[in-house]
């Protein structure tokens, strides 16, 4: 008897993964080159505000068609759900509208993806369904790859002469912010699973806007923003085209990708962020990449390879307990 034929459900979401990847890859050089004209909070509280403008229609008019339809209560828990999600959220936008200011562009995409480490530790204590991708060795090929390669990268950095070095803070900066974005990815599959992916994350998007705002507020009354007004025109399409591309679209790819493949192999996938990163520093910004951080990319892309193809083991050989609940 022959073995069923690999799950062609998985297409979508690695396809949203991937998507998503782009979106935010090319945030970086963007926030750097921001950084020459405005502070953290105002770039931050401007760039989700827009967002959140942008879903704020969508999250009006669906909650009041769940409340017609007689799911008013199942409209009214999401505002509750989404609160553990926003909480890493605010965290994680907060360290990365900061890291450009301690740390390169190219060096923020690569040692951000130390995120899958941590990734990996919550989705495994928090997620069961996740604990399935144990099962498979070329999930540990995939794992070993990426973090390699990162590390790989992130050496090279650390070995460079003194002048070239990422301070200390942002490296910290850049790792702390990992942390975050790894909790947020596994909350909300654990928070999130069976809520309509457009309405979640509009309803996160209207938190993490107005605390952003309340920060770049206080930031204000300490002296420490400077006013939009000194933003030139073609830096605002820049500020507002990456609002759109790396929120608006980019969380939306991100948590079908979650809710399709889990945070585990998301994460993996993401691990090609930094070369995209890279190109878009490369051609604005004039960062270059070494030989050694070259062949971490590559390893980078392996492992991204290898653990999607163990999610593909899994939800072939596991079946429905693949998809199951958190």
């Amino acid at each position: 008897m022959s073995r069923p034929g690999p799950d062609r459900t998985i297409l979508v979401p690695v396809l949203c993964a991937i998507g998503a990847t782009l979106c935010f890859g090319g945030v970086p050089p963007v926030l750097r080159h921001l950084s020459l004209y405005l502070d953290p909070w105002t770039v931050n509280a401007t760039r989700y505000s827009t967002a959140a403008l942008f879903w704020l229609p969508y999250v009006v008019v669906t909650s009041r068609r769940l409340g017609r339809g007689g799911a008013g209560r199942f409209a009214r828990n999401i505002w509750v759900a989404a609160l553990i999600p926003t909480a890493w959220n605010i965290l994680g936008q907060i360290g990365w509208a900061v890291c450009p200011y301690y740390a390169e562009a190219s060096t923020i995409g690569f040692v951000i993806r130390s995120s899958f480490l941590f990734t990996v530790l919550m989705g495994l204590a928090f997620i069961p369904v996740e604990r399935l991708l144990l099962r498979r060795p070329i999930f540990y090929v995939g794992a070993a790859l990426g973090v390699g390669g990162v590390t790989a990268i992130f050496l090279q950095k650390l070995l460079a002469p003194a002048d070239q070095q990422t301070g200390a803070t942002g490296v910290v900066l850049i790792v702390v912010t990992a942390v975050f974005w790894g909790g947020y990815a596994v909350s909300v599959r654990r928070c999130l699973a069976g809520y309509p992916l457009r309405l979640a994350f509009g309803v996160i998007c209207l938190y993490t806007s107005t605390a952003l705002v309340l920060v770049a507020v206080a930031a204000g009354l300490l002296g420490k923003t400077r006013p939009l007004s000194a933003l030139p025109g073609r830096e605002w399409a820049w500020m507002l085209g990456s609002a759109m591309l790396g929120i608006a679209l980019g969380h939306i790819l991100l948590y079908r990708a979650i809710h399709g493949i889990g945070p585990l192999v998301t994460n993996g996938i993401a691990l090609i962020q930094p070369f995209v990163t890279f190109a878009a520093a490369a051609a604005a910004l004039g960062e270059t990449m070494g030989a050694s951080q070259l062949a971490g990319g590559l390893a980078v892309v392996a492992g991204g390879y290898c653990l999607v193809r163990a999610r593909g083991e899994v939800d072939r050989f596991e079946g429905p307990k693949a998809r199951e609940a958190p």
